[in-house]
């Protein structure tokens, strides 16, 4: 028989809000559906974000195979001397592989979701909920570096414009 709980011991709080603390939680039918309504969708864009990563590659190598054979460098060499093909092909193969991240993990999401709608467990809970904190939290990263990137690229841009006037003469009187 288990004793009584001690009235005079101190209380403690259990910050889930769960009373049974037990591995045998389970997690109510209405979040549930909340969740394995968006599961479509998490895998809807994990799938375009697949599709995008291949056509980048494909681009990338596309891009790469005309720099390569000089195809480029007989149109019209531009400024960097029909470069720009392998440019572009470096730089779509580094996007690509930048999305391969957030798309495993909305992929991820989503099967986290269909094991939470199977087993209704907190454990399968807290980990579709970490699959989704990991995403949001690369998107933030990224976000804030291309900002960075932008006001870099306009400070460049204003200080090449001013530079190019200055260099013309058309501030002088």
């Amino acid at each position: 028989m288990e004793s009584p709980a001690n009235p005079y011991s101190t209380p403690a709080a259990n910050l889930y809000g769960s009373t049974s603390g037990g591995a045998g939680e389970v997690v109510a039918a209405s979040t549930i559906a909340l969740l394995s309504a968006t599961k479509p969708w998490v895998r809807f864009l994990s799938v375009l974000m697949w599709i995008g990563v291949a056509f980048m590659l494909l681009a990338a190598l596309g891009m790469g195979v005309v720099s390569m054979m000089g195809i480029a460098k007989q149109v019209k060499p531009g400024p960097l001397g029909g470069m720009e093909f392998l440019v572009l092909a470096v730089i779509y193969g580094v996007m690509s592989f930048i999305y391969i991240y957030p798309a495993i993990k909305l992929w991820k999401y989503a099967n986290r979701i269909g094991s939470l709608g199977a087993t209704r467990s907190v454990a399968d809970l807290d980990s579709a909920l970490n699959e989704q904190r990991s995403f949001w939290k690369f998107i933030g990263v990224m976000t804030i570096i291309m900002l960075s990137l932008y006001v870099v690229a306009i400070i460049g841009f204003v200080a090449v414009g001013a530079g190019a006037a200055m260099k013309s003469g058309a501030f002088s009187h």
